[in-house]
Order: structure tokens, then C-alpha cells, then sequence
């Protein structure tokens, strides 16, 4: 993870709280327009040196220079665009009999090499407001969620290093319904995904007591995989209920329940939940909590296209297992939480958000998956962390990622970041390496 990547996920975390600002000073698009009254520009480049693996079986670290030149122009609730590349220039090549696949020897092939990898351009488009009649949404997703996550749940499409793609989402309202669809690479044939949400308290009363009482979830994913890699394609539905428990001003409490099957020929396997959430704003902290007791097994999990699903559809667990689409687990019962915090009374006060999910099976599986940011007020110190891990109690894989910011001068700061990486392999084994870099960045703001 190395400074792209780093505002797509402070945006994407900070977004879920009304008061902490949509993305960090580095990298946000502009100051806000809608306190200024105007459209916002902002422009940012980034550069520095990177240790980076060979990505091949027995390869050594090679050396580049990295930078990340970006532009965004904010207009305010309902429109923001910012373009981006981060673009790593190879310095020291331990392998040098490789350099014939890299472009002139310079730029890192595997950065540019399918068509996916041109969405990497796009760093945010945002055309409407999501919760309201109309959005549209295009940038890279470091932990997307479609609905209550049944089938796509903090979904992560920029885990595999070679792979860059842009997602995309369109939500729409008409009446007492609401559409959701999903693109985790809106350049190439991987997953699709789609939510038909009914409130039906507003299709039997026009009374508002009723409103957001009752909902009705149908969702369906399928994965092609035809891009970053050739995997197998994977299909799963759900249909869900909730009814709230519990609306005030402050706290929400929900009653869930839900089915879901996986849609593949030979592999008809079905799950159900049963579960509480909880969703509350308290003095400057917004909290949600989700509980669920699942039943499940074969070939569907709830969450399938999940954290780590990018890695565990060439690998399952480990790095040379069988992928995730072909893997058949015991048929079993477990237990799943998941906790969001944001923090935060505005820029000149910290911001913290924590969010977090773990997953635990009978048969003596867990899966998890953390992140967390923060800033000190004013933003001159911004740090980001994420882990997932993959199989703990069988064969592990560990994904784990830290970013920070320390701004020195007005339009200065210095940046520091280290990761693992996996790198997915003709026969679909994974390479493990370590991702380091450090550096210096710029940005300029007018609005």
C-alpha cells in the first residue's frame, strides 16, 4: 500500500461518519465546497523510493522510484472527480534476465499490462448522493459492502499486487424500492452484483410511523473471472428480511434474518442467519454492531465475496490450495461479529475509525478482517492500518498493510508505508514478498 491506495481508504473509512470529513488534507479532491460556496481543485504528487518483490518463485526485492501525481475538482455534494496514477520506475532489477517484461526497463509492466489496470486512473468519480434518488461511484474498493454484506461484505479488489482495477457502484430509488449494483472492475468481466431493497412499510401505509420498519433484501453476485488472472466463476443469491426493534433519534436495533445459496452447477449448497444490529450517533461517535448466528457449509458463506476474496480465489487458505470457488467446507454452524467506530467533532479535533470483523466456525475455522485510521486535529498526522487474515485454525494467510503522514509544511508532508503482498501465479499458487517505500509529497489547494 503506497500512497494511492492510502486516500481511497481513509475516504472510504471516514465516510462513515457524518462528521469527519469524506477524505484526508493529502489526498482530499478540494476544501469543501459547500462551506466555500464554490468549486474546489486540489492537486498532489508523491514520490520516493520503494522495496518491492520480483513477484516470481525464488525472486529477490527490486528497487524503484515511486511516484503519484494526482488532480481533483470537488462540486460539491454531488459531484467530485480526481485522477491519479502511481507509477513505479524500476532502479534496481535483481533479476535481470526479466527486463525484457518490463516496459523499456523503467516502468513496472505488471502495473499497465491488461486493460483493467488503465481504471487505476481513476481515483474517484462520484456523480449524485448514494443515499438519495440517484448516485454513481467509481474508485478503487478497499472495503466495499453491498447491502448488509451477505454476499459482498468489505470487499478489497486491490489485494492482488498486479491487479489495479476501478469499481463501481449505481444506487437508485423509485418509490418504496431501491437498487443497488455493483462492478468490482468496470473495465473487464469479474463480479457483478445487484440488490432489490423493498421498505414494506411504505408499499402497505403512507403513515411515516411505518417508514423504514420493514425491509425486504434479494441480492445475486456471480464472478467471472476473467481479469487479473484467470479463476473459477462463482454464483450466489440471498434473500433477506429486518424488521427494527428500536428507532429513536439516536439508536436503531434490528432483528435479521436471511438465506442464501450458491447457484454453481454441482455445488447447490444453501445457509441461513439469524442476527441483531445495532446503528447509534453518541456526542461526536457513531457506533454500529452487527451479530449473526450462520449456518452454512459446501460451497456458500455468507460475506463470499469478502476482505480477501482477491487472494482466496486463486488460494483459499495458504498460498497453494484450492480456490475458494472449487473449496467445500464441513457443513456447520458459526458465529460472526462486526463493530464500526468513527470518532470525530470535525478537523480541528482527532478522528478515529476503527472497524472490524471476525468470523468463527465450528469446525474450528476463523477469518478476520481489521482497519483503522486516525488524524490529529488539523491534520498534520494521518495513519491508516488494515489486517486480514485468511484460514487461522488451518492453513493461514495473513494481509497486512500500515500508511502514515506527517506534514512538515504547509504543502509538505512526508509519508512512510509497508506491506505484505501476494503474488498470484500461472497455476494459481501465491508468492509472498514484503512492500516497503518512504518518501515526500506536495499538494496545492484553491477553491
Amino acid at each position: 500500500m503506497t500512497g494511492a491506495p492510502f486516500v481511497a481508504l481513509l475516504a472510504l473509512l471516514t465516510s462513515q461518519s457524518s462528521s469527519i470529513e469524506e477524505v484526508p488534507n493529502e489526498e482530499q479532491e478540494v476544501a469543501s465546497p459547500a462551506s466555500s460556496g464554490g468549486i474546489g481543485f486540489r492537486a498532489l504528487l508523491e514520490v520516493g523510493p520503494l522495496s518491492f518483490p520480483s513477484g516470481t518463485p525464488g525472486g529477490e526485492q527490486d528497487l524503484f522510484a515511486y511516484a503519484y501525481p494526482s488532480l481533483g475538482v470537488d462540486g460539491g455534494e454531488d459531484f467530485a472527480f480526481m485522477l491519479g496514477a502511481p507509477l513505479r520506475f524500476r532502479l534496481l532489477d535483481n533479476a535481470p534476465e526479466q527486463k525484457d517484461q518490463d516496459y523499456g526497463a523503467w516502468l513496472r509492466r505488471e502495473d499497465w499490462d491488461e486493460r483493467s489496470d488503465y481504471g487505476q486512473v481513476v481515483r474517484l468519480l462520484r456523480i449524485g448522493d448514494e443515499s438519495g434518488r440517484f448516485g454513481l461511484r467509481i474508485q478503487p474498493f478497499l472495503e466495499e459492502s453491498l447491502g448488509r454484506g451477505y454476499l459482498v461484505n468489505r470487499y478489497d479488489n486491490q489485494l492482488s499486487p498486479n491487479y489495479h482495477p476501478a469499481g463501481g457502484t449505481v444506487s437508485f430509488a423509485v418509490g418504496p424500492a431501491r437498487v443497488q449494483l455493483l462492478a468490482s472492475d468496470v473495465l473487464a468481466a469479474r463480479i457483478f452484483s445487484g440488490e432489490l431493497l423493498l421498505d414494506v412499510g411504505r408499499l402497505a401505509s403512507d403513515s411515516e410511523a411505518h417508514f423504514d420498519r420493514y425491509l425486504v433484501r434479494a441480492s445475486a453476485a456471480h464472478d467471472f473471472g476473467d481479469a487479473g488472472g484467470a479463476s473459477p466463476e462463482a454464483t450466489v443469491a440471498s434473500v433477506g428480511g429486518e424488521v427494527a426493534m428500536y428507532k429513536g433519534e439516536r439508536l436503531r436495533s434490528w432483528a435479521l434474518l436471511a438465506g442464501g445459496a450458491r447457484l454453481n452447477a454441482g455445488a447447490q449448497d444453501v445457509g441461513g442467519l439469524l442476527g441483531v444490529a445495532f446503528e447509534g450517533a453518541f456526542k461526536g461517535t457513531q457506533i454500529s454492531v452487527t451479530l449473526q448466528g450462520r449456518r452454512q457449509g459446501g460451497g456458500f458463506r455468507f460475506g463470499f465475496f469478502g476482505a480477501g476474496y482477491e487472494l482466496a480465489r486463486f488460494s483459499a487458505v495458504g498460498l497453494s490450495e484450492e480456490p475458494q470457488a472449487d473449496q467445500r467446507v464441513p457443513q456447520d454452524f458459526s458465529g460472526y461479529v462486526e463493530v464500526s467506530v468513527a470518532r470525530g467533532d470535525g478537523p480541528d479535533s482527532p478522528e478515529v475509525v476503527a472497524s472490524g470483523a471476525v468470523e468463527y466456525s465450528a469446525f474450528g475455522r476463523a477469518d478476520g478482517d481489521l482497519s483503522l485510521s486516525f488524524s490529529t486535529p488539523g491534520g498534520g498526522t494521518r495513519g491508516i492500518a488494515r489486517v486480514v487474515v485468511m484460514g487461522l485454525g488451518d492453513r493461514p494467510r495473513y494481509s497486512v498493510a500500515v500508511e502514515a503522514r506527517q506534514r512538515v509544511l504547509p504543502a509538505m508532508y512526508i509519508w512512510a508505508s509497508g506491506a505484505t503482498v501476494h503474488f498470484p501465479q500461472p497455476d494459481g499458487a501465491l508468492v509472498r514478498g514484503v512492500s516497503a517505500g518512504a518518501g515526500v509529497g506536495v499538494d496545492f489547494a484553491r477553491r
